[in-house]
């Protein structure tokens, strides 16, 4: 499905109804789709778990729970095997932009981190903060950073590795009120961790940069952000 498919399809999901918007976001390989898949009942995609995305284009995905409409938008992953990480950012971001043009906000962004991993690789510490620069501090609070793989490595030792996410590459969006989830692989835990977002909505940093105050996605700070770590992109990422 094409990313403009996509984004008329959420917006004709939004219909009357007035459901709760979630976007998944994370690495390749970090169990977004699976996170979904445990949400929605659906079944893990063929090849979920190698480590390249499966997920290509932004597709969203509609549930029903205790009577509320739930929406999960499972978007590529960043550091995606088969798109240039310039095409994942303006992907995800044209939808944030389409979306909010829609007057639809999100309840919440979902960010999976692979808990075996430390985050120091360049390309966790580029996806921490564009992420935050997505966002902003305004919209921190709907973040939740949810770690994944609880369930294939040794509970102390991932213990120990998410306090150093805490302490290290994760502390500036705490401090901005977001907060680490864990998702233990089942339904359980996913759902717990879209309660905890209660039912608020806010437009994030990129969404009222690009329609309110009508930048070019290069000159957001989100597209600042991956400008100043690879300078070509800005050309790229220029509208």
């Amino acid at each position: 499905m094409s990313l403009s498919c996509a984004c008329r399809s959420l917006v004709n999901l939004f219909g009357f109804y007035n459901p709760r918007v979630y976007s998944v976001m994370g690495k390749t390989g970090s169990g977004m789709s699976n996170f979904i898949n445990k949400l929605t009942g659906m079944q893990p995609e063929e090849g979920a778990d190698q480590l390249f995305s499966r997920t290509q284009d932004v597709c969203a995905y509609e549930c029903y729970r205790n009577g509320q409409r739930f929406i999960f938008v499972d978007t590529p992953g960043f550091n995606n095997g088969k798109l240039p990480s310039s095409a994942v950012f303006r992907a995800i971001a044209m939808w944030l932009e389409e979306t909010y043009r829609h007057s639809i906000k999100l309840t919440g962004v979902i960010y999976t981190h692979d808990i075996r991993d430390d985050g120091r690789c360049a390309t966790d510490v580029q996806s921490f903060r564009l992420l935050s620069c997505l966002c902003g501090n305004e919209a921190a609070d709907r973040i939740r950073l949810v770690t994944t793989m609880w369930d294939e490595v040794d509970e102390s030792e991932a213990v120990r590795m998410e306090e150093t996410l805490r302490r290290t590459h994760w502390q500036p969006l705490i401090r901005a009120r977001a907060r680490i989830k864990r998702f233990h692989n089942t339904p359980d835990t996913a759902w717990d961790i879209v309660r905890d977002l209660g039912s608020t909505k806010k437009a994030l940093l990129l969404q009222r940069e690009m329609v309110d105050m009508r930048k070019k996605l290069g000159d957001t700070t989100a597209g600042k952000c991956l400008g100043e770590s690879k300078p070509w992109w800005k050309r790229l990422l220029g509208r």
